[in-house]
């Protein structure tokens, strides 16, 4: 039945505490699964042990075939690789209300990561993974099967996308993420929340971009002035490129590797730069993209080097609009129920969410467990955090159900 009142409340949570071991159990066997963005094998495993969790909650399961991974080699060349598929799980497609879940499969520690094995040390499992994000969709898991039971079920739907690429920037799926947004009503992505609880709020935009410089090589002592000296003409697009940050406006550019170069006695042909690119405001975007060709085209002129811009922004800024906090102010209320001081603010940070605003879907991106160090090996998941974290999608589902039964046929703020 319905949850209502604190009591109800502290039993939902005694009773998803009962849970908290069985779930750190599921989680430390994903875990201790490498699935690196690029280590195909190590996610297609993971992705078994999904369906294991998610297949039995649902009416069909899908693969998605998702388009290669292109990269940028240190040669200047376009690399291209398979990409994992993306796993859909849907229920109850005709219900009422329609929940976009999303997640990812994949981590940042390559397939040679020494850190692949989890630990517990008092009330935090340490371990890859275990924050960002295996650790959210295993509460999720729970969370569903609880609803399950409810007789509340019949009235939402779901469709669950759990990439495989998402910390690259999810260039294979975002497509997928946008068409599927398309069909639903409220979005709900399972990243992890700070230590403290505290949620994401508004988010910056990000683009990630490679600039190759292709040089003439001569004998830096028999024909140094013939020339053309890649390296040099990266090092000067790297300088202009960082001066387009700007604080006061929100934009950073962070150049992030350059690999190019020989030997001391040869003028390098070849070089490239990887950077980053976020912003606060989308129309941003087009006006960065404007300077960074001026940039490239300035450098070309003055070196005589070929040079060539990769890339795109892949994630536009997520602001803080009125359908946004519609939905973080009903989260506030459940929390709240469940004795939970639910709090958010705006950072730099990306994921899913983006993608999914930026389709049009009102969205909460870190409702997955609490954690810290994410993308470190010092990452860790806190333990007593898998119940409360269940029980506030359990009450939240609850709410925005009992929202869209009472207006069927209205806008609700709340569900976009």
């Amino acid at each position: 039945m319905p949850l209502t009142g604190n009591a109800e409340r502290q039993a939902l949570l005694a009773a998803l505490e009962a849970r908290t071991g069985s779930m750190i159990d599921t989680l430390r066997a994903l875990c201790e699964i490498n699935s690196g963005s690029r280590h195909l094998s190590g996610i297609r495993q993971v992705q078994a042990g999904l369906h294991q969790l998610f297949a039995p909650l649902s009416d069909t399961v899908e693969y998605r075939e998702l388009a290669p991974l292109s990269q940028i080699a240190d040669n200047g060349s376009l690399l291209e690789s398979p990409c994992a598929p993306m796993q859909i799980f849907r229920a109850r497609p005709d219900a009422a209300l329609q929940i976009l879940f999303t997640g990812h499969s994949d981590t940042v520690f390559p397939a040679n990561s020494a850190f692949n094995q989890c630990e517990i040390r008092a009330d935090r499992l340490h371990g890859p993974g275990t924050a960002d994000m295996k650790g959210g969709l295993v509460m999720l898991a729970e969370a569903l099967h609880w609803l399950q039971q409810s007789p509340l079920k019949e009235h939402f739907g779901f469709t669950l996308a759990i990439s495989p690429d998402e910390e690259i920037g999810s260039p294979s799926s975002a497509p997928v993420l946008a068409e599927l947004a398309a069909q639903a009503h409220v979005g709900m992505t399972y990243e992890p929340a700070l230590e403290d609880g505290t949620l994401a709020g508004a988010r910056k935009g990000s683009g990630n971009f490679t600039l190759s410089a292709r040089g003439h090589s001569t004998h830096a002592g028999r024909d140094f002035f013939s020339g053309r000296n890649a390296v040099l003409a990266i090092a000067d697009a790297a300088q202009q490129l960082a001066q387009l940050s700007d604080q006061q406006q929100g934009i950073t550019v962070n150049i992030g590797q350059i690999s190019g170069g020989g030997a001391v006695n040869v003028v390098p042909d070849q070089c490239i730069c990887r950077f980053n690119v976020r912003m606060d405001e989308a129309s941003q975007m087009a006006v960065l993209e404007q300077q960074m060709q001026q940039i490239v085209q300035k450098v070309q002129t003055s070196s005589g080097c070929e040079l060539t811009l990769h890339g795109h922004f892949n994630r536009p800024p997520k602001p803080m609009n009125e359908r946004q906090q519609a939905l973080f102010s009903l989260l506030h209320e459940c929390g709240a129920e469940l004795g939970l001081d639910i709090r958010w603010v705006a950072t730099g940070g990306c994921c899913e969410g983006n993608n999914l605003a930026a389709a049009g879907l009102a969205n909460i991106d870190t409702l997955g467990v609490r954690g810290a160090n994410i993308h470190t090996e010092q990452e860790y998941a806190c333990t007593d955090s898998f119940a409360e974290r269940a029980a506030l999608t359990v009450v939240f589902i609850e709410k925005l159900i009992q929202r869209k039964l009472s207006t069927p046929d209205k806008e609700n703020p709340a569900l976009c």
